[in-house]
């Protein structure tokens, strides 16, 4: 009967969720329909419906991106991404026919900034998808080699059409585009705050193994570090935790250079491997743990500390510490 009951219920949900995202495409497609009412004078009836219609793409956009993000998987991410990033590359031809037909005027450019936004979140959204330190690698390069093109598409579009008004609207919107693309690639992607939460430890001279066995002793947070895999980095890592609630920090090589970072997606670790390192987090001498976004600056300075003078302590001591 409990079983008979639960499959009602989700029944109910799967219905309600199914009717949500039918009325949330139903704003996706009514914001573009819009675009092609907006008149050509620029008067109140103008921005009135560019209004909106980004009011609309608000609505059903993010919505959708809600009810689906339930379901996510990692096949799910890759189908979602690539469908993502098609619809960006849509709606920036889209923005540029804009300014073509209509010849740089002020209706065409407004509808192309309007696209180009839009296009721009579809992007960003793609990008955040990337939470693994070589995913994010190849991720950088791809957003910064889209941008170098769009630079160069301008410079070519203005020199063929002889620097025309249409040349210069689309340029210019070209050249934005590039720019906030290029900032994407460099981490400052509002979408994906784990790529702020990776902490560098500029002079390491020591193997992941060296490093493990001399920081072996030490309670942390997350306990003692244990030497494993990380889906994603072909080398050992060092790693501590999981915790009850599947937050771990790892340190890692790339390039050269070594890296702190966290996550809670348990699935870059070996199964065998958690079932035998989780551990509940230990709070320090106040009663107070860090936040998971801070711990990789915890253990960088840990790390730092002990490559300068040798003393190896565990400290939750922060710029800006964040505890609970």
């Amino acid at each position: 009967m409990a079983g008979f009951i639960e499959k009602i219920r989700a029944w109910i949900k799967n219905s309600q969720n199914h009717f949500e995202l039918v009325a949330d495409i139903l704003c996706l497609a009514a914001s573009y329909g819009l675009l092609f009412l907006i008149p050509q004078r620029v008067n109140f009836l103008f921005w009135a419906l560019f209004a909106i219609s980004a009011f609309l793409f608000c609505i059903g956009f993010f919505r959708m991106g809600f009810i689906l993000d339930e379901h996510r998987t990692a096949r799910f991410k890759s189908i979602s991404g690539a469908l993502l990033v098609l619809s960006g590359i849509i709606l920036n031809i889209a923005g540029g026919f804009a300014i073509c037909k209509t010849h740089g005027s002020e209706r065409g450019i407004v509808i192309a900034i309007l696209l180009l936004i839009e296009a721009i979140v579809m992007y960003s959204i793609t990008a955040s998808h990337a939470d693994a330190p070589r995913s994010q690698w190849i991720m950088s390069l791809i957003v910064r080699a889209a941008a170098v093109l769009l630079w160069i598409g301008a410079v070519v579009f203005a020199v063929i059409t002889s620097v025309s008004d249409t040349a210069i609207a689309l340029g210019i919107m070209l050249i934005v585009e590039g720019i906030v693309l290029w900032a994407m690639g460099s981490g400052n992607n509002p979408f994906n705050s784990s790529m702020s939460h990776i902490s560098a430890v500029p002079g390491m001279n020591k193997s992941v193994q060296e490093l493990c066995d001399a920081l072996k002793e030490t309670e942390t947070q997350l306990g003692h570090p244990w030497l494993g895999k990380i889906r994603s980095i072909k080398e050992d890592t060092i790693i501590y935790g999981p915790s009850d609630g599947d937050v771990f920090v790892y340190g890692y090589y790339h390039f050269g250079r070594f890296y702190v970072a966290y996550s809670n997606d348990i699935s870059y670790l070996d199964e065998k491997q958690v079932a035998s390192h989780r551990i509940a987090e230990i709070p320090d001498s106040k009663g107070e743990c860090l936040d998971a976004e801070a711990l990789p600056e915890a253990y960088a300075n840990m790390i730092k500390r002990y490559l300068e003078n040798g003393n190896i302590e565990w400290n939750t001591k922060l710029n800006k510490k964040k505890t609970r």
